[in-house]
């Protein structure tokens, strides 16, 4: 039996946070999006919350806020106003504090759960906008015109454009036969839900060990949501510990830090990798977040730059439809790449000389990290610019898409 094809805008291939954040962006656009998603999000939880938890910097609060979706996570959010990076149990360290730049604060945290039920409430706004799921894509195929998309339910849709939105292992991006580069790191990061003894007072720290950093987030009532990124082997020891075992472990390499951990939930764990795809961009086809690229998460970036692949991508597609322009044409892709790379490389690069940098474990060096951190913290400039940079302020990212 011959389905009849179905003439849509847009489809999105994957309905996590940054598919649902270019849905939720363009929800207004008058465009018939599709956004096809394979599983429910299931949380895992941990002392009661959501232990994925996503801390996204002060500049795409900004974003969420000029979007619409920031007014469904109102009482949500844990707020991040300084963060303390310490170099092992050495003395000193960083500090950053949100006031040096002049704002409230570095960003937030999110239980990811919480994130995207927000965006499906921004998203619902508008009746343009179909989440399917579950629901998976069976095939699909590039014309010069056009793409068509076949649904598991037996839908086919044809559309100018299909964005891989669909993670690290992006389906759609093997089905273009574009490949990545990559980096096993050979960790696994942690993470957990943990109460420390004493309130956190809306400070993160962040802690580089020898096995790898470990970072503590201020969440909503003085929790605190933990990334500990260990070997392999380091990791897989502390998956197998009691509960009361790796609240040991823990405030070994907590070190004190708000009055050390006086209680953990349960763990969950994942590989950690960097990669950078090939192309961001092929003909009728774009890639946004981990589709395109993943980075360490020591510092929390990845679903920031996500987020402003999403932002980017979508105003491109809508000031393409005001000149009468293809948007699934190479030109108007080739803009969204060339105006993403620049962000995604700077920020894939200083993670890995970070990574790098405190990986080597070297008294001479360690010493040497001291007088560095040290120089940076009295460098009153520079220090404002890294701040304003890693937070997202400085970037000329579109806030909302007219």
């Amino acid at each position: 039996m011959n389905i009849k094809p179905e003439q849509v805008d847009l489809v999105i291939v994957g309905g996590g946070m940054v598919g649902l954040m270019l849905a939720a962006a363009l929800r207004h656009s008058g465009l018939h999006i599709v956004v096809v998603e394979r599983a429910i999000y299931q949380p895992v939880r941990s002392l009661g919350l959501d232990c994925r938890v996503s801390a996204i910097v002060q500049g795409n609060v900004n974003i969420l806020k000029s979007v619409g979706v920031w007014q469904y996570l109102q009482g949500k959010v844990g707020e991040m106003t300084a963060m303390q990076i310490l170099d092992g149990q050495e003395q000193g360290g960083l500090h950053f504090e949100a006031l040096e730049i002049g704002e409230d604060k570095l960003g937030v945290l999110l239980e990811n759960q919480h994130f995207i039920e927000a965006l499906h409430d921004t998203m619902h706004e508008n009746s343009c906008v179909e989440l399917l799921c579950p629901e998976k894509v069976e095939s699909v195929v590039w014309k010069r015109s056009h793409v068509e998309v076949l649904l598991s339910s037996g839908r086919k849709l044809h559309t100018p454009l299909i964005v891989g939105a669909d993670g690290g292992h992006s389906w759609l991006r093997q089905q273009a036969g574009i490949d990545v580069f990559s980096r096993d790191y050979a960790q696994k990061g942690i993470v957990a839900t943990v109460k420390p003894r004493f309130s956190h007072q809306y400070v993160a720290m962040q802690r580089f060990l020898s096995s790898g950093p470990l970072a503590l987030l201020p969440m909503k009532g003085d929790m605190c949501s933990i990334v500990w990124s260990a070997t392999n082997d380091r990791a897989y020891d502390l998956l197998a510990l009691s509960d009361e075992a790796f609240q040991y472990e823990l405030n070994l390499e907590v070190g004190g830090v708000f009055g050390g951990i006086v209680e953990v939930g349960s763990r969950a764990a994942f590989p950690l990798k960097a990669q950078l795809a090939r192309h961001m961009v092929r003909s009728r086809l774009a890639l946004i977040g981990d589709a395109a690229h993943s980075i360490h998460p020591l510092a929390g970036l990845g679903v920031n730059l996500g987020i402003r692949d999403a932002m980017v991508l979508a105003q491109e597609i809508t000031d393409a439809r005001k000149f009468d322009e293809d948007y699934g044409d190479m030109d108007v892709l080739n803009r969204y790449m060339k105006q993403r790379m620049p962000d995604v490389l700077a920020t894939m690069a200083s993670m890995e000389a970070l990574h790098r940098t405190f990986k080597v474990q070297l008294p001479a060096w360690i010493q040497l990290r001291g007088f560095g951190m040290k120089a940076l913290g009295n460098a009153g400039i520079i220090k404002q610019l890294l701040m304003k940079n890693s937070t997202g302020i400085n970037l000329s990212v579109p806030h909302t898409i007219e």
